[in-house]
Formats: C-alpha cells, structure tokens, sequence
C-alpha cells in the first residue's frame, strides 16, 4: 500500500505544485483546476490491459512567505477533486476523493534544487472490496520546477515515515486489477 499512498500522493503533488511557510506578507492563494489521465505504467503492466490513473478537480494551493518575500511553505488542499484509475478495455472505473492535504516546508528556499519536506494526510486511495488506505506520510523532496503560477513543482525523492492503515500491496494490486477488468 505503500506504493499507492507515495503514487496518489506524489501524482497529487506534480500535478499541483508543492509550496511552503510562514512570514511577514500574508499568503498567496493560487487555484487551478486539473482534469488529467495518464497511462499507469505499473497498473497496466501488472493488470496485462491498460490502465489509466486520473486526477480532476479544483487544487488551492496557499503560499507562504518569509520577511524577504521566499516561499518557505505551502498547504495544498483539493475541496472537490477526484482520483481513480479506469479501463479503457472495461469502462470500469475506481474513484474517490482526493482528499489528502499536503504541507510542504521549503527551509532553505525554492530555487531550482532546493530541499523540501511534503507531508501528506488523509485518504490515499479507497479500493472496491478492501478498507480505504489512510495516514500521514512525510517525504524528502526538491524543487524540480517553478510553474507559470509561481508555484514550486516538488519531486518526491525519499519515504521518511508513514502511519495509518495500508493495504497488504499484493492485496491492493489484485483489488485494483481486479476492479478494472474487462472479464
């Protein structure tokens, strides 16, 4: 489950922009929506027919700055997103919300490279016939990007730490496959 939890959140996090802190000015909201698919490598090649993940819905993301104007933390939340992943082959679909907030904390900044510490809680994924998957997860990251909104792209490079309830991943994968399949 693990694997699902770091997918759902770092899928989350690339498609958002993940940002950080507190300071003098007060934060900058930035809200974009997302509708995006993607074929799911892992899925597709474990399941033997292709798989999509998907995310839709609206990301706030909220900027936080220090007394020199450096973002230094962000909170994203996703009030009516959508997660999931369908099958072409079937029509079948598995969605849930995408719930999960993510708190990122910049320490030395977000020029391209820098560090950067994302903790994500909340639902990670919620499969048809097993318990939905939930907790806290910390990563390590760095700042791969800036987007046009100014918002830091974060790449996620480290598991810290996890906690809550995951799924057996062999339980989950067979769940997912299982879900989707087109007979």
């Amino acid at each position: 489950m693990r694997r699902v939890l770091i997918a759902a959140l770092t899928a989350t996090a690339a498609l958002l922009a993940v940002p950080g802190g507190a300071g003098a000015a007060p934060p900058r909201i930035v809200t974009t929506h997302v509708d995006v698919s993607v074929v799911d490598s892992f899925f597709t090649q474990l399941c033997g027919f292709e798989v999509r993940f998907f995310n839709v819905g609206t990301f706030n993301s909220k900027l936080f700055v220090d007394e020199n104007g450096t973002i230094v933390r962000e909170i994203d939340t996703f009030p009516d997103a959508k997660a999931g992943w369908s099958s072409p082959a079937s029509g079948r679909s598995i969605v849930f919300p995408a719930s999960a907030k993510l708190v990122t904390e910049y320490p030395n900044g977000t020029a391209l490279g820098s560090a950067a510490t994302v903790t994500g809680t909340g639902l990670s994924a919620k499969v048809p016939g097993i318990p939905a998957d939930a907790g806290i997860a910390v990563f390590a990251g760095h700042v791969a990007f800036i987007d046009p909104d100014g918002v830091p792209i974060v790449a996620f490079d480290q598991l810290l730490s996890i906690r809550g309830h995951s799924s057996d991943p062999a339980v989950f994968e067979a769940a997912v496959c299982a879900a989707l399949s087109p007979g």
